[in-house]
């Protein structure tokens, strides 16, 4: 009997029917699962970058924007301050009676520039050497502009030299000089300069905190 089974192949045990298709199921799944993730995380990088990059452009059209509106009041106000400085140095001028260029004088060397605010026209045209200040003010501004010669001494000299006035008249700020001028320099050579317009008010100030820049 030995012999005999020994030339017969044993019989194999069944293998399971659903084993490989389940198996090739669960791969199909886990595949398709991957790929659902790979796009997933693929669409939402393209999404984080496309908000990414509108941001970014708004940004960029903001500052642009604010950058156009700076240059526009930039050149708005340089404009003004051409018009304003046209207006002082080429427009009628008329200085007002010797009462009011001495209470202009007494307001200067007492500090108590408030009293100038009833001289002043609507618009007061004030000016710094060498800066950008300050263009049309109200009085209520130029008067406050007027502490700038807060640090001057005294004594005020209100009756320039005619060559020192002739120097000033044709420097680099001949504009805010003209004939009809109250022109004041302080002991340590502080200078302002009075402009009036056709009614003898107070329309420009011009003010250095040294003659050498005249």
């Amino acid at each position: 009997m030995e012999t005999e089974n020994r030339g017969q192949e044993l019989p194999q045990p069944p293998k399971p029917q659903g084993s490989d298709k389940d198996a090739k199921k669960i791969a199909k799944m886990i595949v398709l699962a991957l790929v659902m993730l790979a796009f997933g995380a693929a669409g939402g990088y393209i999404w984080r970058d496309r908000e990414a990059n509108n941001l970014d452009k708004l940004r960029t059209d903001e500052i642009s924007s604010l950058k156009q509106k700076n240059t526009n009041l930039e050149n708005d106000l340089a404009e003004a301050k051409k018009k304003a400085a046209a207006s002082s140095s080429t427009g009628e001028s008329t200085a007002p009676s010797a009462a009011v260029l001495d209470s202009i004088k007494d307001a200067i060397k007492s500090g108590n520039t408030a009293a100038l605010e009833g001289y002043m026209a609507p618009s007061v045209n004030v000016i710094l050497a060498a800066s950008e200040a300050y263009g049309p003010q109200t009085p209520t501004q130029a008067i406050k502009d007027l502490e700038y010669l807060n640090n001057a001494t005294d004594p005020w000299d209100f009756a320039l030299a005619s060559a020192t006035l002739a120097k000033y008249q044709s420097g680099d700020y001949k504009q805010y000089f003209p004939a009809t001028a109250l022109v004041g320099q302080s002991a340590n050579d502080y200078v302002v300069s009075f402009q009036f317009d056709s009614s003898g008010k107070i329309s420009g100030i011009f003010m250095t905190v040294s003659a050498d820049l005249l």
